[in-house]
């Protein structure tokens, strides 16, 4: 099942308590590139667990240092994505805020369009390169949980 909503941020919000509630007993991953409100929506739905909040904390400074290179590569992403996968779990009732695809049965992708997100670095001193790579990984990822059908798949369009 695929469905598309485009939303304002409380929108954004009631929506996805909305899809939360429908799925109440599933694991559910919340997929969004960095700088788009990963962070604001978490704060806002008491539930949701932030991967960052779950994997920094047991980073060696050496992962952590491997980690924060500039610019964002597709090598620092598939290391990224190990170190989530081994040690982040998506549990139900506690939806996953995330840049990397977990197990999971619902996937809900946070859409953001190229120039609200560079609006959105430019505010957070952000590099917009980096945010756009991480978008365009985040994007192939979707896009072939799509073509797998094997997930309840949400698209929700950030317009703010």
């Amino acid at each position: 099942m695929n469905m598309e909503i485009n939303t304002s941020a409380k929108e954004t919000v009631d929506s996805l308590k909305k899809i939360f509630d429908k799925h109440k007993n599933d694991r559910i991953c919340i997929m969004a590139t960095t700088c788009c409100g990963k962070s604001t929506l978490h704060e806002l739905i008491p539930e949701t667990v932030d991967m960052d909040d779950e994997l920094w904390p047991q980073l060696t400074e050496e992962e952590e240092a491997h980690l924060c290179q500039k610019p964002w590569t597709k090598e620092i992403g598939d290391f990224a994505g190990r170190l989530v996968r081994e040690r982040v779990t998506v549990k139900p009732g506690h939806p996953l805020f995330t840049l990397i695809l977990l197990d999971c049965e619902v996937l809900i992708y946070l859409d953001i369009s190229d120039e609200l997100l560079a609006e959105h670095c430019k505010k957070r001193q952000a590099d917009f390169q980096d945010a756009k790579n991480v978008k365009d990984a985040i994007e192939c990822t979707w896009n072939k949980q799509r073509e797998k059908n094997d997930k309840v798949c949400y698209y929700l369009k950030i317009t703010e």
